[in-house]
């Protein structure tokens, strides 16, 4: 199993991208806001653009070194893409669409069975037109894995796709680099797709990484450094127990009360939290309607000018964002110890349906 690694410069109409990246196979995650230079990275791993300097390589094999004059063209990489509007052929029906890119007789009969893979089997005839978004997106992840690329990189493939249908080709792409084997990129400006999707994540922001982690561990740190991500806080947990009027979430160590999910036990969520929901607290909490209360020690505080946003280690980081006036009268300082309080109805699942 092979990793594609990057380390390079390049402008680009006044924007400047300077990133360093390691993509092992698993699907790493490529987030920020838009502007970021999210897609000019991914252009710039395919061969489409050049960069100034650095170096990229899949696996042992490097296809570009601007020292030694190495640049690979595109069709030679090995590395295949998704787009937002996956850019079908629309004078094709589905299967030519996927064999556009093999050899031999029997392309059409291979085509046809990567639309079988990714459950879109009963499509071959149909030309995009006669796609819906999910369907199409279907077809454009058959073209870009039937050549077998040793990478492949995805660009906001989902974001133009209703919830129901980003589900599930999520689970479908889980599914199919688990069976390739081969790193995946995926970029997109959703917290939530993050922690659906990635096994890794990289934080980009006006072209540097401003942090890496695991989703988990960059959403909980970075808001400071990439404030177009907003003040929410995002979790992925697990549905362990259906309630009369709501559901019970381990979030990996802390477990909340949550409305109604209508998810199974056992289903993998994803849940956001405003940080403005969060509520702190100093001494000992009598009595409260809140359902959710927990003990926790300040881990970080951080002051835009505006507000003062707050990190409360329980086993899993809380965010609160309070005023100056109640950070001053809570005496608010690292390692202090602190009671964060939440009320069930101020979570949401998959980062804006109300849960």
């Amino acid at each position: 199993m092979s990793a594609l690694a990057a380390d390079l410069a390049i402008g680009r109409g006044g924007f400047r991208l300077e990133v360093s990246l390691r993509a092992e196979p698993g699907i790493t995650v490529v987030l920020g806001p838009s502007g970021a230079g999210k897609s000019t990275l991914l252009l710039t791993l395919l061969g489409a653009l050049r960069p100034e300097r650095g170096k990229i390589a899949v696996g042992d094999r490097v296809v570009f070194d601007a020292a030694a004059g190495l640049d690979v063209p595109v069709r030679s990489r090995r590395i295949g893409i998704v787009f937002q509007d996956a850019l079908l052929f629309p004078h094709l029906d589905a299967a030519d669409n996927v064999a556009f890119g093999l050899e031999g007789a029997d392309a059409r009969r291979k085509a046809e069975g990567w639309l079988e893979r990714v459950g879109a089997g009963g499509l071959a005839s149909r030309r995009p037109a006669d796609l819906s978004g999910g369907e199409r997106q279907r077809v454009a992840l058959a073209r870009a894995l039937a050549p077998r690329p040793e990478a492949l990189l995805l660009d906001e493939p989902f974001s133009a796709l209703d919830p129901a249908a980003r589900e599930a080709i999520g689970a479908l792409l889980i599914a199919l680099q688990r069976e390739s084997e081969v790193p995946f990129v995926h970029v997109t400006h959703d917290p939530a797709e993050a922690l659906r999707l990635g096994d890794r994540a990289y934080a980009l922001d006006a072209g540097r990484v401003a942090a890496e982690g695991t989703p988990a561990e960059l959403l909980s740190g970075v808001r400071e450094r990439v404030a177009a991500l907003g003040s929410a806080n995002w979790f992925r947990g697990v549905v362990v127990e259906e309630l009369p009027d709501g559901a019970r979430v381990d979030l990996g160590g802390t477990t909340v009360v949550t409305p109604r999910l209508d998810h199974a036990v056992g289903s993998a969520v994803v849940l956001t939290l405003p940080a403005e929901d969060v509520l702190l607290a100093t001494g000992e909490i009598r009595g409260t309607s809140a359902r959710n209360v927990f003990a926790g020690e300040i881990v970080s505080l951080h002051d835009d000018g505006r507000g003062v946003d707050v990190v409360v280690a329980t086993p899993v980081p809380f965010r609160a964002r309070i005023t100056h006036a109640a950070a001053a009268e809570l005496q608010l300082a690292r390692g202090v110890r602190v009671g964060v309080l939440v009320k069930a109805a101020a979570f949401r699942l998959d980062g804006g349906q109300q849960a």
